[in-house]
């Protein structure tokens, strides 16, 4: 952000909740905004609860494609010279970086919620990375030098085609589109989880092709390329791997905002084993049993499902070495838990 100020000019930055009239009459002015908002509860919140955030999300949906923009209102008409309503804007866009807290960006909540997952990198950090206990300045020589590079991002003009592919990279990016539809179909769809995976996969390879020509600019930024909107091979797998690691903390979000509900359910389930072992200090139970007894009612509203003891509870013991399989023989599975002394 500090980088962005020296280098770009006060219209073309935006900052906190605003209506969609308003954000029309800001991008009227410089259609092409960076936003940075390192609280972003307070935004995320208001997209779920207010109805003119619910308006606002969805606008920042056709911000982030670069839609072409059109309001058309009575009032507009009154305030024009020329008494009509409609205004137009060709196309507007919006990169922005926004920091929330891990409920809230799982984005369950907002009715833009799986557009937004498809259109987000999501980056995680569930610990501390290192101490520091006196952060160096922001300012001097150093910071003056990174501006001054990216400053030169600035006078590019052009555009990214299938022209703009080194034969190489052409080769490379089919092959990146087929694995990810190859995983798309691999995805079971059993959970929430899976579906959001699958709504952000479906954006994947056009993610891959935006970060691309990010690392492109950056490395001409540093002075390591010529030409900033040529896609090379080896910047494409550097886009792909980078894309992989979003989706990889989007499934981590997803099970971080489960955590608590599942280890709940574990907790249940152990209990009810537990009483049956009668003193036991294991107990081996067959999935068909397990079915019959902890998911029973799929239909009824708060209910455990098949889906989820299978895929996420049982899953959970094991890696807490709370539970293994026992045997597998035909259709017949057996687990076996252990059980508190």
């Amino acid at each position: 952000e500090t980088i962005a100020r020296r280098v770009l000019k006060t219209d073309e930055m935006i900052g906190g909740n605003a209506s969609d009239s308003a954000l029309f009459d800001t991008f009227e002015k410089q259609p092409h905004r960076l936003q940075f908002e390192d609280e972003g509860n307070t935004i995320l919140r208001t997209w779920e609860t207010a109805a003119y955030g619910r308006e606002v999300s969805a606008r920042y949906l056709k911000l982030y494609d670069g839609s072409p923009w059109t309001q058309n209102f009575r009032r507009e008409a009154k305030m024009s010279e020329d008494k009509q309503a409609e205004r137009h804007i060709d196309n507007a866009t919006l990169s922005l970086c926004i920091g929330s807290t891990f409920g809230v960006a799982k984005l369950n909540h907002l009715d833009t919620g799986s557009g937004l997952r498809r259109r987000f990198g999501f980056y995680v950090a569930t610990r501390q990375e290192r101490e520091i206990y006196w952060p160096r300045s922001l300012g001097g020589r150093e910071i003056e030098v990174l501006s001054e590079r990216f400053e030169s991002l600035s006078a590019i003009q052009g555009s990214v085609g299938e022209d703009s592919f080194t034969p190489d990279a052409m080769t490379y990016w089919i092959e990146l589109q087929k694995r990810n539809r190859a995983r798309c179909q691999s995805i079971p769809g059993y959970t929430e989880g899976d579906e959001n995976l699958a709504a952000s996969l479906n954006e994947s390879p056009a993610r891959c092709l935006k970060l691309a020509v990010i690392f492109q600019c950056c490395r001409y930024a540093a002075g390591s390329v010529s030409d900033p909107l040529t896609i090379t091979r080896d910047v494409l797998e550097l886009a792909e791997a980078h894309q992989d690691a979003c989706l990889d903390a989007l499934v981590e979000i997803e099970s971080l905002g489960r955590r608590s509900e599942i280890e709940d359910f574990s907790e249940s389930i152990m209990a009810q084993l537990s009483e049956s072992a009668q003193g036991k200090a294991e107990i081996t139970v067959s999935k068909s049993e397990l079915t019959r007894r902890f998911a029973v009612n799929p239909g009824r509203s708060g209910s455990l499902k098949a889906s989820k003891l299978y895929n996420e509870i049982i899953p959970h013991l094991i890696r807490t070495g709370r539970a293994k399989h026992a045997t597998k023989t035909g259709k017949l599975q057996t687990y076996t838990f252990k059980l508190d002394a």
